[in-house]
Order: structure tokens, then sequence, then C-alpha cells
């Protein structure tokens, strides 16, 4: 959408994601990443999986000189995007820690800024031994790749409260963003000690 608005192939843009589940998840592969406990503990080392939801979000995207023009409310503005193909991989809760790095390098880059001004960040964030760790360092390689500042960006995730929304949770990820700025106030997230 925010492509599209880009080159200018439309002048409003809405952005969606839903995730409905249609059965139960036992015997499934998302069974064997659930957590077991019901407990989603992002970023904890006592992780044990991911919690499963429901989602539907929607968002609608237009150019900030005609949301200014036309007096819209503005929760954010979107500076860049970048997308990338995770590659190879030892599994699903095991991303390529190199793509993860070069993704969010490709961001700020499309965005133009400096990642020291940088004071949050919304993780993906799933809850799983494997996969959180290899996001954390995928984010520090590339903030070393800046600066050897330590301590000046948040981090968190939506998931820890709602759950995995899978096919919405970049969406449900980007409103809270929103609310965040416009409450001024990150929710902690639950279960993390």
């Amino acid at each position: 959408a925010c492509m599209a608005l880009k080159k200018k192939e439309c002048s409003v843009a809405i952005a969606s994601g839903i995730q409905l589940s249609d059965g139960p998840l036992s015997g499934t592969r998302e069974d064997i990443l659930s957590s077991g406990d019901d407990k989603l503990k992002v970023f904890e080392k006592n992780a044990k999986g991911t919690i499963w939801s429901e989602g539907v979000g929607t968002v609608l995207l237009k150019p900030l000189k005609a949301a200014v023009k036309d007096g819209d409310h503005i929760y954010a503005v979107i500076k860049g995007s970048a997308i990338n193909n995770d590659g190879a991989a030892s599994g699903i809760t095991a991303p390529n820690l190199d793509a993860q790095t070069e993704v969010i390098l490709a961001a700020w880059k499309a965005a133009g800024i400096h990642p020291e001004n940088i004071s949050y960040i919304e993780a993906h964030g799933t809850g799983t031994k494997i996969g959180d760790p290899i996001e954390i360092k995928g984010l520090t390689n590339a903030f070393r790749k800046y600066t050897k500042k330590k301590q000046f960006c948040g981090i968190g995730t939506v998931k820890s409260n709602i759950g995995h929304t899978v096919g919405a949770s970049g969406l449900a990820s980007l409103i809270k963003l929103c609310l965040c700025m416009q409450n001024k106030e990150v929710p902690p997230m639950i279960n993390f000690k």
C-alpha cells in the first residue's frame, strides 16, 4: 500500500490484516509451536512457544500532504519500509540471522533515519527459544553497524498481550505503535521477567 501511494498508483490505500482459525490446532504444525501452558513469554529465558489468536485490523493510508490538507487525524507517518525473504533457515522457529539484519538496515535506509534516533522498536517476538534470540541478535547487529551506544532503544511486542495473530500480526503491531505514540505510553509486556 505504501509503495502504491509512493508511485502515485492511488491517492488513498486501505491496508488490512486478518487471521481467523477454522478449527482446532491439535496435531498441526501450529500445535508444535504452541507454548503448552497458555502463556506467551516473549524475549524470556523460559519461553516455551507462541499462543495463537485471531484478529482483524485495518488502517487508511494516504500521503502526509493530502492528510494534512484534508484535516485528517494523523496517527503516524510511515517514513520507510523494507521486505525480504528470510531465505535459508533451519526451521520455522529459527529465522535467518543475516536476513533479519539486512531487512532492518534496508528499512532504516529507506526511512532516511539514523538508528541512534530510534527510541522504540515493535518487534515480531513470538516467544520461541530459538526465534526470539535470533531477532534480538539481528537488531543488535544492525545497530552495531551504526553505533556502540547501549540501552537507548526500548523493545516490545504486542504478541505477549494478544497472542500471535499470524496474517494480522504486522498490522496489530502497527496499530499498537500508533496507539503508543498517541497516548505517549508503551504498555508493559505480560509474562516478562
